[in-house]
């Protein structure tokens, strides 16, 4: 199984190695919604207005399956401390953001065996 780096926002715009996280065990949607907005005109055709932010990034959503007690406690310390992360896919694609939930799976008939869904938020 692959990893993915990831490093925490430190002071100024630099960034701290933090090690590695597996690769999610499910694809990955990452959306970007447009802020466009439709007007009716008086004459019943549309008009289309933009805002100064043209888009804004949905969280993405991350499956991990049977994963380990120190690679959940690290994601825990990440939601917990607020911190700011980059991730380095293998492919060299970052993604820069925020951990902001995490829900662990017991499979209660499998004695320790936890999966995760992790939701991201992209902040850049």
């Amino acid at each position: 199984m692959g990893t993915w780096n990831i490093s925490i926002f430190e002071a100024g715009s630099t960034y701290t190695t933090d090690g590695t996280i597996p690769i999610p065990n499910a694809d990955l949607e990452q959306k970007r919604i447009s802020n466009l907005q439709v007007i009716k005109l008086a004459n019943g055709s549309e008009g289309f207005v933009q805002s100064e932010t043209k888009f804004y990034k949905d969280p993405i959503s991350m499956f991990f399956a049977n994963t380990t007690s120190a690679f959940r406690t690290k994601i825990e310390d990440y939601i917990t401390n607020g911190d700011k992360v980059k991730i380095t896919a293998s492919t060299g694609e970052t993604i820069i953001g925020y951990f902001i939930d995490f829900s662990r799976i017991w499979f209660s008939g499998i004695e320790n065996t936890f999966d995760v869904l992790i939701i991201f938020k992209p902040s850049e």
